[in-house]
């Protein structure tokens, strides 16, 4: 991180920031994370990256999430997952959507099912074991 601002290298910050926001909500800083991920999410906007800067959207939700402030992660996670989609990125946008249903479910358990459900749908043509799991985590949801 020291190393971008010395350098004054915005796309080098952004990034960092990033990786900064989960380290530091991995260790219970979650005030931290949420600076480091907006921080991170204006720079990338600034930059036109809008793929990272959906990114810190989806780390402030779910740094709110695990806050138990679902209604401001639903709004970060519904920014990731429409600029994902946007894009096309169909990976982040499944992640991201999976976040929201699970940000929504204790308010609107039927709406999280949809988006479990169309999460299930995105990762249809994904054979890794971290979206094999996911989807195993989904469907038990889902039962």
């Amino acid at each position: 991180m020291d190393i971008a601002l010395e350098l004054r290298d915005h796309v080098l910050e952004g990034y960092w920031l990033l990786y900064l926001g989960e380290a530091q909500r991995a260790q219970g800083k979650t005030a931290e994370a949420l600076t480091s991920y907006q921080r991170s999410a204006v720079i990338h906007r600034r930059l036109g990256d809008r793929s990272r800067e959906a990114l810190a959207w989806h780390g402030a939700g779910g740094t709110y999430q695990r806050l138990d402030r679902n209604g401001e992660a639903v709004d970060f996670h519904r920014r990731a997952v429409a600029v994902h989609k946007d894009v096309g990125d169909t990976w982040h946008h499944a992640v991201a959507l999976d976040s929201l249903a699970s940000s929504l479910r204790s308010e609107d358990a039927v709406q999280a099912n949809r988006y479990w459900e169309d999460v299930l749908r995105l990762l249809s043509n994904y054979g890794d074991a971290r979206a094999v799991k996911m989807r195993e985590r989904i469907e038990g949801q889902l039962e």
